[in-house]
């Protein structure tokens, strides 16, 4: 993907809304596409040729014997995930090399939210049947968004997917839902084999293609799997997605708060995410999108927490997230405050230096 990239010159190329410096290849979030595509379809090709053996046999796996037994089923689902991500990854690609208004994006988002829910990737939920579909259609295109928006530093939108992945995986191998928990790893290995590539420095670059894809399909999986898993001991359950995922719509709830308290249009790029302001307030690229994997991770396995604990209990663990986001916030803040008191102080302001700003 890197030598396609140039060799079409499908570059993102430095301008003043972006941090990195030099020319970088797009068209990572392709391989992550193809790579999670591949192996679904390999793995699903390869259940349904061996079924009439492994139903015949009682020494599989009650996991395989499940997905050999509900062949059809778990085909058209897993046909219906990867036809939604194809349609997703080519309104990717398409801005990746020819650029879209948010406007349209947004548009086809919700074109595929619509056509998910539809076709039944719902939560079975106490909530009437359109107030279930409104929160559907607003998740898969709010976490597909998120991640989009994520993507603004080397590494950083890969990683906390990675991160997001496993650790809903996990929940979902205890909840006993292995589709849900292979779709996880598969992406999550996708992401992997990209990342790599991705690091800063990095040598290429995910593209609205991968961001998309992989807000995309952790959102449906979410959707699709964790309202309903076993064993839970309370209802809170329902809110471990937004727990897990909680530091990329962090970070997105909190950009459309300064752009709104700032009158600037929501829709117009800025250098304002959290990855950003934690580079303005003195940290390194590096550190900064390691800093906010240590988050993403921190809230992520609190929010599994929510699987065993009672009422109160799961109430104590929301409001430790929540008090752990705020803080977060006022770290920021004052991290910030204390960088700019010394950068006045290094401009030559009280005759202490002549350094630039």
């Amino acid at each position: 993907m890197i030598r396609l990239a140039k060799r079409f010159d499908i570059i993102d190329y430095p301008n003043h809304r972006k941090i990195h410096t030099t020319p970088t290849p797009l068209l990572g979030g392709v391989a992550i596409f193809a790579a999670f595509t591949i192996v679904l379809f390999v793995h699903v090709s390869m259940v349904v040729f061996l079924k009439n053996f492994i139903t015949g046999s009682a020494s599989f796996s009650p996991e395989l014997l499940f997905y050999a037994n509900n062949t059809t089923h778990i085909t058209n689902q897993i046909f219906a995930i990867v036809g939604g991500g194809l349609i997703i990854a080519i309104v990717g690609i398409t801005d990746d090399i020819r650029g879209l208004s948010i406007w349209l994006r947004l548009l086809a988002e919700i074109a595929v939210a619509f056509l998910m829910v539809w076709m039944g990737f719902k939560p079975e939920i106490f909530l009437p049947e359109i107030t279930t579909w409104i929160i559907s259609i607003f998740w898969i295109v709010g976490i597909t968004n998120a991640f989009n928006l994520l993507d603004g530093a080397d590494g950083l939108a890969g990683g906390v997917g990675i991160i997001s992945a496993l650790i809903l995986a996990g929940i979902m191998f205890f909840g006993n839902q292995p589709l849900i928990a292979l779709c996880l790893l598969t992406i999550a290995a996708a992401i992997g084999g990209f990342i790599r590539y991705n690091l800063p420095p990095a040598r290429i670059f995910m593209g609205s293609t991968g961001s998309m894809f992989i807000g995309y399909i952790l959102s449906i999986t979410t959707i699709l799997a964790t309202f309903t898993i076993d064993n839970a001991c309370t209802n809170y359950v329902i809110v471990l997605p937004v727990v897990v995922m909680s530091m990329p719509l962090y970070d997105t709830l909190s950009v459309i708060f300064l752009r709104s308290i700032r009158k600037v249009s929501l829709t117009k790029g800025d250098l304002n995410h959290l990855v950003h302001r934690l580079m303005r307030a003195g940290f390194s690229q590096r550190k900064a999108v390691y800093t906010m994997y240590l988050i993403s991770l921190t809230v992520g396995i609190s929010g599994i927490f929510l699987i065993w604990t009672t009422t109160v209990q799961s109430i104590v663990v929301l409001s430790l997230v929540g008090v752990l986001l705020v803080g977060i916030f006022f770290f920021e803040y004052f991290l910030t405050k204390q960088n700019h008191r010394a950068v006045k102080l290094s401009t030559g302001k009280h005759g202490l230096s002549s350094a630039p700003p």
